[in-house]
């Protein structure tokens, strides 16, 4: 069974497709694809803030198709057939202590363009059950790349994943390539390469007491981060400084938010993946932290650190086929294991 795991991260760079073959209990990457999106796209996701309902109805449904035909045309140059789309949909917004979280991506839409069965909605009945519908990547870690005590991703949040004695615990540690990117924007460029912005600033006192100010980061897990959150708040409210000096102070704090979450220990392994895993300054940082805690950092091949989410849509489906638990209800906090998703059938 092959499946196009398809996710779109909240730092709004575009799509990551995995196409991912299950045979049995074994699992192989088939073809991996980035999709960047059009400055239009990235201009409305990012505003959609500003939409009466009618035109917020109306982008909803502009995204499916929009996506619907970028994997119509993606998959018909490919030599591999995908058997299912597995797609996550753009979180716009994440609520669930009101009860509410929203990934756009009309899978009915989707399904009817590219002809293909589609799967989407992980996350809206683990909020109706209690919990925080994320991390949903606990499945591949724990089922798939077994052998670390922790998983990290640097996405546009960070996240984490830690196992102890059987025991598994995930939750959004700080916010992370959001904030970096927006701070590479105001310079004229979408991400700061290899950290080498960040390298040229200073450590602000100010700046570091400012990102740790907020209740969040002193929370016991279940916990995440809205988006929304994230733009109109932390993001806002920065004390001005010069970019290099919040990029290099921001980089040492998010290193130190990740290492506070690993016991010292001996011998311990930190996998980690996303695109915040290529920053080199930041890596560093955190490589030195951890050492302090003899935990080593653990960066994979490049594909596992780019699809690694995409990699995860397609395992969360796979279970869902199976009729198995993809979310689960001891890292969301909700009242019991969930088969979350949507099939669209064709």
């Amino acid at each position: 069974m092959i499946i196009a795991g398809v996710m779109s991260g909240s730092s709004l760079d575009g799509l990551d497709i995995a196409l991912v073959e299950f045979r049995d209990e074994e699992w192989s990457i088939c073809e991996t694809i980035g999709i960047a999106y059009s400055k239009d796209w990235e201009e409305r996701l990012r505003r959609y803030h500003e939409l009466s309902a009618t035109e917020y109805i109306t982008l909803t449904y502009d995204y499916a198709h929009y996506i619907g035909q970028l994997l119509k045309s993606t998959f018909s140059k490919l030599n591999v057939k995908a058997e299912y789309i597995s797609f996550h949909g753009h979180t716009l917004v994440h609520n669930p202590d009101q009860g509410y979280t929203e990934q756009i991506g009309n899978g009915g839409i989707i399904a009817g363009i590219t002809g293909i069965p589609t799967l989407v909605d992980f996350r809206s009945q683990d909020v109706a059950t209690g919990g925080v519908g994320t991390p949903l990547a606990p499945l591949l870690e724990v089922n798939y790349i077994k052998g670390h005590d922790y998983y990290l991703n640097l996405g546009g949040i960070a996240n984490i994943t830690s196992v102890n004695d059987g025991v598994v615990s995930a939750y959004d540690v700080c916010p992370c390539n959001q904030v970096l990117n927006h701070y590479s924007l105001m310079v004229g460029l979408p991400f700061d390469k290899d950290g080498i912005i960040a390298l040229k600033g200073a450590f602000i006192q100010e700046l570091s007491d400012y990102f740790s100010s907020y209740d969040y980061f002193q929370q016991s897990p279940p916990k995440s981060l809205d988006n929304n959150w994230i733009r109109t708040v932390f993001v806002k409210d920065i004390p001005d400084g010069t970019v290099e000096d919040v990029l290099h102070t921001y980089c040492i704090w998010i290193a130190n938010c990740i290492a506070g979450q690993v016991k010292s220990s001996s011998n311990s392994k930190l996998y980690s993946t996303g695109g915040g895993s290529h920053n080199t300054f930041l890596m560093s940082q955190l490589r030195n932290i951890l050492a302090e805690k003899n935990c080593e950092l653990i960066i994979p091949s490049k594909e596992m650190v780019d699809y690694k989410e995409a990699i995860l849509m397609a395992a969360l489906a796979k279970n869902y086929l199976e009729d198995k638990p993809n979310v689960l209800s001891q890292v969301t906090g909700s009242l019991r294991d969930g088969i979350g998703g949507a099939l669209y059938k064709v």
